[in-house]
């Protein structure tokens, strides 16, 4: 597919990335470029033949400056406290529950990481980064509404400049994407393709997407919907994927990508699920 998007070249991919994707000193089409070379290199080194032509939709800076990244060793303590609530309600979805109750009176916060560290066997520094860096990211979306708008109008403009074949959202990506297919005009999208997405989380994601009130279904203008996820991904919750909450899912996959890397995008984008759906594709 060529720039106008006709053609026999490779087809376009559009990218939408995940949480902790800020990337300082570089302005938008520059931090774009450098993810988009990061998730062409990952699909290239799966896929046979010609590197598919990927894309990024960059909206990190958005969301998050670098005055506002955590100084703290872990950034826990400088999690508002919408944040702090969603993440004892992500907790109480993982099944920490008793566990989070337990330390409720002292540090409910630092009981959960805990827990999540031991359950998963993950670092407990870095368990505690993840949940600092996801519930601030997503708390900032759906607490300050001209940043989620401004997030919401790259991923739209992206999506009309590049004309994708293909849509590949990851983590929080999915999220603001679903928003942007469902608000915005936009050209029609063969295949969305959500990888480690929270969707589906009650509460904290599900009942706070656009439009709202309204339907929870496969977007306007896309064909397809495939969904993938790692079984120890904890942001992908709850772990029957999207297709138990939202209606025409093409179809929802599981794949293992790493135990130390269960959301980690380019480990997505190489795993043999993802590579069997964008095959007759790309």
């Amino acid at each position: 597919m060529n720039d106008d998007g006709t053609g026999t070249g490779p087809s376009r991919v559009l990218g939408v990335h995940g949480i902790g994707n800020l990337q300082p000193g570089l302005d938008g089409p520059a931090a774009a470029a450098r993810l988009a070379g990061w998730w062409s290199g990952a699909l290239a080194a799966r896929l046979p033949g010609a590197p598919p032509a990927v894309e990024m939709a960059y909206y990190a800076h958005h969301l998050r400056s670098v005055e506002e990244m955590p100084q703290g060793a872990d950034g826990l303590d400088a999690l508002p406290g919408h944040g702090r609530r969603d993440a004892l309600r992500w907790g109480e979805l993982l099944g920490a529950g008793d566990y989070i109750a337990q330390g409720r009176l002292t540090a409910p916060l630092r009981a959960l990481v805990s827990w999540v560290a031991g359950a998963y066997g993950l670092d407990h520094r870095l368990a505690g980064l993840f949940v600092a860096a996801f519930f601030t990211e997503v708390g900032t979306y759906f607490t300050q509404p001209e940043r989620r708008t401004a997030a919401v109008g790259e991923v739209a403009r992206a999506l009309r400049r590049t004309r994708p074949r293909v849509v590949i959202a990851h983590s929080l990506g999915s999220v603001v994407t679903y928003d942007a297919l469902w608000t915005h005009a936009h050209p029609d999208v063969e295949l969305l393709l959500t990888v480690g997405s929270p969707l589906a989380m009650p509460d904290i994601v599900y009942d706070r997407l656009l439009p709202h009130p309204g339907p929870r279904r496969l977007p306007p203008g896309v064909r397809r919907w495939v969904n993938v996820s790692d079984p120890g991904d904890i942001v992908a919750v709850p772990p029957r994927g999207v297709s138990a909450r939202f209606e025409q899912v093409t179809a929802d996959l599981s794949d293992s990508i790493g135990v130390f890397d269960f959301h980690r995008a380019t480990k997505y984008l190489g795993c043999a699920a993802v590579a069997g759906v964008l095959a007759a594709y790309l």
